[in-house]
């Protein structure tokens, strides 16, 4: 880090609170319009969703049954795991109660 950044870390935080969040207010802007002028500072700037679908290279679901998991126990109902649910719910009601 160089002196002057140093330096002028120290210096901030003598300001108050209020002082910090206009000076990161005011910095902001600055990095803004530089990003405007310099695109290689694109980076500041958030993507798309599009952007970021297009850069991981992942189509999109056309069919939900392509989601479906085949992870449950055939001898095991949906009621026996909601029933664990609720006790371990009330458990942990009495423990922090």
């Amino acid at each position: 880090m160089s002196k002057r950044l140093d330096s002028l870390i120290r210096a901030v935080r003598d300001l108050s609170t209020s002082e910090q969040l206009q000076l990161i207010r005011a910095v902001t802007e600055l990095l803004d319009i530089s990003c405007d002028q310099d695109q290689s500072a694109g980076f500041l700037k958030p993507k798309s969703i599009e952007e970021i679908i297009e850069a991981r290279g992942i189509p999109p679901v056309s069919d939900l049954s392509e989601l479906a998991g085949d992870f449950w126990p055939e001898d095991e109902s949906s009621d026996v795991f909601i029933d664990y649910i609720y006790k371990q719910r009330q458990e942990d009601r009495l423990r922090n109660s």
